[in-house]
């Protein structure tokens, strides 16, 4: 069978549609993903570690070249097992794309690279660890009250 230059140009339009859909569906998805509604309480939910407290998985911060990524990669692998128990407010967790389960997640890609709640969160935890807060939940809201729904900035 061969197709005239009319059902070639129908083709085409037809493969443009079908292409055109896709890319709308697509974008669709990850506009729905990062516009999930946060907790509705404000509180960030309890966080059910990933099973793993070791930063085996997370990035070489040496990789990195800005400074605030290093230090954010860095803190990541110094205090593991708190950022494995963190709730993370760029609300990667709700994400259709990453269902990251912790904070300590981000940080085993480089999504949190791209992202300052991510690198923020973890510098604030590393920072409360290191002035000796060990309460989880203690850090948690910090966190919740620099970078949640209800935020009043650094404290």
């Amino acid at each position: 069978m061969t197709r005239t230059p009319a059902r070639q140009r129908w083709l085409s339009a037809r493969a443009l549609i079908i292409a055109g859909a896709a890319l709308a569906l697509v974008a669709t998805a990850v506009v729905i993903s990062f516009n999930r509604p946060s907790p509705v309480s404000g509180k960030a939910p309890v966080i059910a570690p990933t099973g793993r407290s070791d930063a085996s998985a997370v990035l070489d911060p040496a990789s990195f070249s800005d400074d605030h990524q290093r230090h954010a990669y860095m803190a990541a692998r110094e205090i593991p097992a708190v950022l494995n128990q963190l709730y993370c407010w760029c609300h990667c967790r709700e994400s259709t794309i990453f269902h990251h389960r912790s904070l300590l997640e981000c940080f085993e890609s480089d999504h949190a690279s791209q992202c300052s709640i991510c690198m923020g969160e973890a510098t604030l935890a590393y920072d409360r660890v290191k002035r000796g807060v060990t309460d989880v939940r203690q850090i948690q809201d910090a966190i919740g009250g620099q970078f949640g729904p209800r935020a009043q900035g650094p404290s």
